[in-house]
């Protein structure tokens, strides 16, 4: 399973998101592999910028494996905060809680915030910077349909 952080999803709702967030996003999608996380939904619908979007975004959320968070991604979050700290790094809770989720159920985590690619230096936190990932190609081919 996959674990699409809000900031992934930022870019493949965006019209010229990054293209290669988009793609790796989309793929993800259409091969049922997402895992919504409460998190994440607020994130992205709440700030939805009408009523019609808002339903298109909670339709969409509603489609996905749901992850949590759990009363044990609190514990592990503090627990990887406190770590974190300790080296001088100070992590949003957002993120890590939706870290520690990912953990747990032993999903890649998508994204473009550097504070993940923090928490997987001193954690079993397996992800994917969509932001610097050289296996998507830069442009898109012509025929790439938008969504």
């Amino acid at each position: 399973m996959i674990l699409v952080d809000s900031s992934a999803w930022i870019e493949y709702y965006r019209p010229q998101g990054l293209y290669m967030a988009r793609q790796a996003v989309a793929e993800a999608v259409r091969d049922d592999k997402v895992a919504g996380h409460g998190i994440v939904r607020v994130e992205i619908v709440a700030f939805a910028r009408n009523e019609k979007e808002r339903r298109r975004l909670a339709s969409d959320f509603a489609a996905f494996h749901e992850l949590g968070p759990l009363e044990q991604d609190f514990d592990r979050a503090i627990s990887l905060g406190y770590q974190l700290r300790r080296e001088g790094f100070t992590v949003p809770t957002t993120d890590l809680i939706i870290a520690a989720s990912a953990i747990r159920a032993d999903c890649i985590l998508y994204h473009l915030d550097a504070h993940f690619e923090q928490i997987a230096s001193l954690s079993e936190l397996r992800c994917r910077n969509l932001g610097t990932d050289s296996s998507y190609m830069m442009e898109p081919p012509a025929e790439y349909p938008s969504h």
